[in-house]
């Protein structure tokens, strides 16, 4: 039986730039201290109306291209998201109508920053199960429209963007696909990275005026406390992963490190001995766009051609939850 490997993939990624400069101005900082303590460059934001859904939707064409397949070929779809157009119904049923397909199943899958792995694991079940044949896993995260742009928010906003991508994942040629996957989860901190409200467990309202007025509806990052936890989490997940793969860390051609905060990212790659120049810390170049970071950067670099077929590839990710995973794949 082959391994289940990513037939296409496609990111699309608004237009809008957000520089340093631009954003340091609302929150009143200085742009050059927002691009030293985040390791961002810039972001990117959505204009006003997008969800999602609408995101991924244009990250699909080129992936279904890549693939050689049409909308109607899909027989299940994936949406990993933490940022959903709507409370209800989730955001796999939105781009489902939006694709025009038949009628499929569309599960949304709420993983935050691992959810591309954990989606792509997901589905490489399926396929092996002979469930599926053919996967669509969509990751988009519309992060801006939740965001603190006054002076409160100043130590989470410039981290993040806006921003999809879509993977067409089914049965592979030999040698090439999914060779091992790793997801863990431990709740323990899961206040380290969190927004609490609008909250279903809040009676009789899920949100108050008192916690709007104190932006407890705004995302919470507490880096001191995560960063540590990051990079234990890389160290463990890439250890685990390349031992199930049977695949030594210098058969790998390429490590995506997908983490709110680059420069911890690139920290936990050099503590395992990994060159910087195979490794990519997913989120420094346009902000941190959730799981959909991840799918993003890989569809760029094989785009760019700094990955391609025949290459082995490690995914790993940690974020809220805390979520991690990793899965290292042969293009």
């Amino acid at each position: 039986m082959g391994a289940t490997a990513i037939l296409g993939v496609g990111h699309w990624i608004p237009p809008r730039i957000v520089t340093n400069a631009e954003l340091a101005k609302q929150l009143d900082e200085d742009g050059a201290v927002l691009a030293a303590r985040t390791g961002i460059a810039q972001r990117h934001y959505i204009e006003p109306g997008l969800g999602p859904s609408d995101l991924a939707l244009e990250a699909s064409a080129p992936a279904l291209r890549q693939a050689g397949l049409e909308a109607n070929d899909l027989d299940f779809l994936l949406f990993a998201t933490m940022t959903p157009d709507l409370a209800f119904p989730g955001a796999g049923c939105l781009l489902q109508e939006k694709l025009g397909v038949s009628p499929i199943g569309a599960l949304d899958i709420r993983a935050q920053c691992a959810g591309f792995v954990f989606s792509l694991l997901v589905a490489d079940r399926f396929v092996q199960a002979g469930t599926y044949a053919r996967v669509l896993v969509a990751v988009a995260e519309v992060q801006s429209t939740a965001l603190d742009f006054s002076p409160r928010g100043a130590g989470v906003t410039p981290y993040f963007g806006d921003g999809g991508a879509v993977a067409i994942v089914g049965k592979g040629t030999e040698g090439r696909g999914v060779l091992a996957g790793v997801m863990g989860t431990d709740a323990t901190d899961y206040e380290q990275f969190w927004c609490e409200y609008p909250a279903g467990r809040q009676h009789p309202v899920r949100m108050t005026i008192e916690n709007l007025r104190l932006g407890l509806h705004y995302p919470q990052l507490d880096l001191d406390a995560l960063n540590p936890i990051a990079i234990k989490l890389f160290r463990k997940v890439v250890r685990e992963v390349a031992e199930q793969g049977g695949c030594h860390a210098d058969q790998v051609a390429h490590f995506f490190f997908n983490y709110v905060h680059p420069p911890t990212a690139l920290e936990a790659a050099d503590s395992m001995g990994i060159a910087s120049s195979r490794v990519t810390a997913t989120s420094s170049a346009a902000g941190h766009m959730g799981g959909a970071s991840l799918p993003i950067a890989l569809s760029q670099a094989v785009e760019a051609g700094r990955v391609g077929s025949g290459d082995v590839v490690c995914l790993a990710a940690v974020g809220a939850g805390i979520n991690w995973g990793a899965v290292l794949l042969r293009l």
